[in-house]
C-alpha cells in the first residue's frame, strides 16, 4: 500500500526504544516540519491548484495537533524539545527529486511528501513492535494510521491533478531513489535516522 521498496532494519526500532528521549524530540520536530510543509505547499501552489487548500489546511492542523501530543509526552517524561536535528533523509529525497526533475514541481513535491509520510508510517509500525504494551505503543499505533492516511492524501492529490499514469511513473522513479536513501538509514534513533 505504501509503495516502499525496502523495510527498516529491526535494529533501528531497538535503537529508538533505547533512546526514546532522542526519538520523541525528533518526532516532535518532524510533526512541526510536516505542518510547515503543508502550509508551504499552499503558499506556493494554492493559486494554481486551489483544490489543495482544504485538504492541506486540515493536514497542517492535524500535524500541529500531533506536535502537541508529542510535546505533552516529552513534558510527561521531564524532557525538553531542544533544537531540531537535520533530516538528512528528507533532504536527500528532495535532492533526488530535483536531480531527476519531472518538469512539474507540484507533482514532485506532492510525491516526495507522500514518500516521507510512507516511511514515517513504516517506522512507527516497526516501533510499535519494539515498544512494550501500553500508552506509548498505542500512541504510535494511532500515529501510523495517520501517516498512512497522509501518504494516501498526497498521492491522491498528485493523481487527481496529474493523472494516474503520470503520477505512477514519477512515483516509481522517486521510490527507487527513496529505497537507495533508506538503505543507509537505521543508525540513529531519529524518526528518519
Amino acid at each position: 500500500m505504501l509503495g516502499l521498496l525496502n523495510d527498516t532494519s529491526p535494529q533501528w526500532a531497538a535503537l529508538a526504544r533505547e533512546h526514546l528521549d532522542v526519538l520523541l524530540a525528533d518526532h516532535a520536530h518532524c510533526e512541526l516540519k510536516a505542518a510547515q510543509s503543508a502550509l508551504s505547499l499552499l503558499a506556493r501552489f494554492a493559486g494554481e491548484a486551489p483544490e489543495l487548500t482544504a485538504p492541506l489546511l486540515a493536514l497542517a492542523h492535524e500535524e500541529g495537533a500531533h506536535f502537541a501530543q508529542v510535546e505533552a509526552e516529552l513534558q510527561h517524561r521531564g524532557l525538553s524539545l531542544g533544537l531540531p536535528a537535520t533530516d538528512d533523509y528528507a533532504q536527500a529525497l528532495r535532492a533526488a527529486a530535483r536531480a531527476t526533475a519531472s518538469g512539474e514541481p507540484l507533482l514532485d513535491r506532492l510525491l516526495v511528501h507522500a514518500l516521507i509520510e510512507a516511511r514515517s508510517c513504516e517506522r512507527f509500525r516497526c516501533l510499535c513492535t519494539a515498544l512494550p504494551s501500553g500508552a506509548l505503543q498505542d500512541f504510535y499505533r494511532d500515529l501510523l494510521t495517520s501517516e498512512a492516511r497522509h501518504f494516501a492524501l498526497f498521492y491522491r492529490l498528485a493523481r487527481n491533478r496529474f493523472g494516474h499514469a503520470r503520477t505512477r511513473g514519477r512515483f516509481d522513479v522517486l521510490r527507487l531513489a527513496e529505497a537507495d536513501i533508506a538503505a543507509g538509514l537505521g543508525h540513529t534513533a531519529l524518526v528518519h535516522g
